[in-house]
Order: C-alpha cells, then sequence, then structure tokens
C-alpha cells in the first residue's frame, strides 16, 4: 500500500479511532503496515503528531505499558475569530455525518490536507442551533480551550519525579546544550540528562548530583537547560503576526505542544530551526514560556 504521508496519519488515526485504545507495539505494527516497511518516520513521530492535536492521549513515562487512548470527538474553538477544529475519534462515516449536519444548518466544514498531521476539519459559520446538532452526535464542545488551559499548565520541579538507580553501560548519551542533540558520554555520571537504550522506548535520567530522576524527555530537555542556567533564545514570540517560535530539535511536553498547537488548530511549521505555533495570544505565550522555565522575550 503506497500511501502518502497524508494517508499514513489519516489512516492510524482511523485505526486508533476503531480499536479505542492501542497498545505501544500494536501502534509501532500499524505504522510498518500503513508505510510498506518504508517508513521516513519513527513511530513516536506518528504519536506525537495526533497528540498535540488532541486526538489521542498517552504516557510518556510508562509508553510500553499503558495504552494510547483515543479522545472523544470534541470541536474545539481556537484563537481565531470563527474558527473551530473537530478533533479526537473519527471515522469517514463519522465525517459524513458532521458534513451533513453542518450543511443542513448553512455552516460551513473545510477539510484541510496536512503533510505531518491528520486532515484538519475547520467548521466555521456555527450557531446555536448547529452547537446543538453536533452535542446530538456525541461531540463535545470546548469553547476558549487553549486560553483556559494555559491557565493550568504545569511547571515540575526535579523532584516531581521518580528516583531511579543510574545503570553501568557504555551506550549512554548526555544533552547537549549546544547542539540539543543527543551525543555519547564516555566520562560518565556527570549532571544532565542522559538517554538510555531501552527496550520499546528509551530511558531519560536527569542527574544533578548524586540524585537521579525518571523523566520524560520533553521535560527533561527543559529542565536541564533551566538547571545550566539556560533561560534565554529558546523560545520568542513574535507579536505582530502571534506567533511563538521554539528552538528545533526540542520538544515540547504534550499538554503544553497542545495549548500552543490548538490556538490555531493546526500543526507548527519548521522555519529557520524553529517551529512556529501560529495564531498564539500573548497571554497563552507568556503562560507557555514560564512553564518551560524560560525567560519572557516578545520581538
Amino acid at each position: 500500500m503506497n500511501q502518502t504521508e497524508n494517508n499514513v496519519f489519516d489512516y492510524l488515526l482511523y485505526y486508533i479511532s476503531h480499536q479505542g485504545r492501542l497498545p505501544w507495539n500494536a501502534l509501532k505494527d500499524a505504522v510498518i503496515r500503513l508505510t510498506d516497511n518504508q517508513n521516513q518516520y519513527k513511530p513516536s513521530t506518528y504519536l506525537k503528531s495526533l497528540a498535540r492535536l488532541g486526538h489521542v492521549d498517552y504516557d510518556p513515562m510508562n509508553l510500553t505499558k499503558v495504552a494510547i487512548v483515543i479522545a472523544p470527538a470534541t470541536l474545539v474553538e481556537t484563537s481565531v475569530e470563527n474558527r473551530f477544529v473537530l478533533v479526537g475519534s473519527r471515522t469517514h462515516d463519522f465525517i459524513n455525518e458532521v458534513n451533513e449536519c453542518v450543511l443542513d444548518t448553512g455552516a460551513i466544514m473545510d477539510k484541510q490536507s496536512e503533510k505531518y498531521a491528520p486532515t484538519t476539519l475547520v467548521l466555521s459559520d456555527l450557531t446555536d442551533t448547529i452547537f446543538t446538532r453536533l452535542e446530538e452526535l456525541g461531540i463535545h464542545i470546548s469553547k476558549a480551550f487553549s486560553a483556559k488551559l494555559s491557565k493550568l499548565l504545569p511547571t515540575p520541579i526535579r523532584t516531581t519525579f521518580p528516583r531511579i538507580n543510574m545503570p553501568h553501560m557504555d551506550s549512554l548519551k548526555l544533552f547537549n546544550l549546544e547542539s540539543l542533540g543527543y551525543e555519547p558520554n564516555i566520562q560518565h555520571y556527570g549532571n544532565g540528562l542522559y538517554e538510555i537504550p531501552d527496550y520499546g522506548s528509551n530511558l531519560y535520567i536527569l542527574k544533578t548530583g548524586p540524585d537521579r530522576r525518571k523523566v520524560p524527555r520533553d521535560w527533561g530537555e527543559w529542565l536541564a537547560l533551566s538547571n545550566a542556567g539556560r533561560t534565554g533564545r529558546f523560545v520568542s514570540y513574535v507579536e505582530k503576526n502571534k506567533t511563538l517560535c521554539v528552538k528545533y530539535p526540542l520538544h515540547l511536553p504534550i499538554i503544553i505542544d497542545r495549548c500552543a498547537t490548538l490556538c490555531s488548530g493546526f500543526p507548527p511549521e519548521l522555519k529557520g530551526n524553529f517551529y512556529h505555533y501560529l495564531d498564539v495570544p500573548s497571554g497563552i505565550a507568556y503562560q507557555i514560556t514560564k512553564s518551560l522555565y524560560q525567560g519572557w522575550e516578545a520581538i
């Protein structure tokens, strides 16, 4: 089956919607089947894409033990006036039902293809009548989603995460604070964030003196930068066009990624070594920046 990347994301979303919940290994197998074993991206890339848009939820600390779960169908109000996006569980028949419902009430549903995400379903010109009709289809309505979520964003400290013993092995990699990549570490056990090969998904350990904590990769990277006093140049905000810029290849924690992404309803764009999150109001951008332990930089 020679599918475009867009189709892979779409079909993967349909498959998880049908299953309801999916173990990590089953998702990896699904990606292999959908790409004829010629996949250019890691299965985690597909998972993160679906999660940032609110289609699925998972626990990055226990990816091999806790199932990936489809989110309920939800109509999310973005930060752009008159723009809602439909996220969560979907099938072809369900989308057709929503489309018929929208057309009957004079609203609009636009399907926009994405390269690194499932098709974005944008609804506009909605009235109280259409909201009621959509709720009758089992769709939850979420107003001002990102604004509400931004007020709940965590800023976890190192001691939030569980202690763990540092394994003795030659394949440890250390997070480089300059390149933002992971490099082989010959002199083991200095302070920093370590990547350790593990079955299924890699293990990440944040070491600060004698203290060692098991952390998810995304939070670990920002904690490592903060511990080293690196709180600038990784996140900035362009006020003129409401764009939040995050340095590549840093990973945003899923809850923060979702908050930023659903301001526009579209996945971020990679431009000039920065991820660009569009249509992010300044108040939300500020809350996101502080949650990542970074200094506020508006340009």
